[in-house]
């Protein structure tokens, strides 16, 4: 009789995307990351994204992770003029709430009114 082959339990698993079109606190934006890390490292299973950080020009930054083990660099590529500075982060996991996890990113966000002036 063969061993069965074991197979990925992947119920739970599923992704989402976040977004702003305001761009985000970097330090901020790490402490969401750092406490989403240290919470869910092991459901966690992919991170990514592209971001646009207040007060860094027309720098590009870019993220992706697996597990805590997070990859993050200015891009090679900058901010086009006229393109929307969009920060666009996807998580892939188990059990990943959502809401919480959504809440706390928006807590990143430079809104209008608080950002700094030019």
């Amino acid at each position: 009789q063969k061993a069965k082959k074991r197979k990925h339990d992947i119920s739970g698993v599923g992704s989402f995307a976040l977004q702003s079109e305001h761009a985000l606190d970097s330090q901020l934006f790490n402490r969401f990351m750092v406490q989403l890390l240290q919470r869910k490292k092991e459901d966690l299973y992919r991170s990514k994204g592209v971001l646009c950080f207040e007060g860094e020009g027309d720098a590009k930054y870019i993220f992706q992770g697996v597990h805590e083990q997070i990859q993050f660099e200015q891009s090679n590529t900058k901010w086009e003029e006229g393109e929307p500075r969009v920060s666009k982060v996807v998580f892939i996991g188990r059990d990943l709430d959502r809401e919480e996890i959504e809440a706390a990113f928006r807590t990143c966000i430079v809104h209008a009114q608080t950002a700094h002036p030019h």
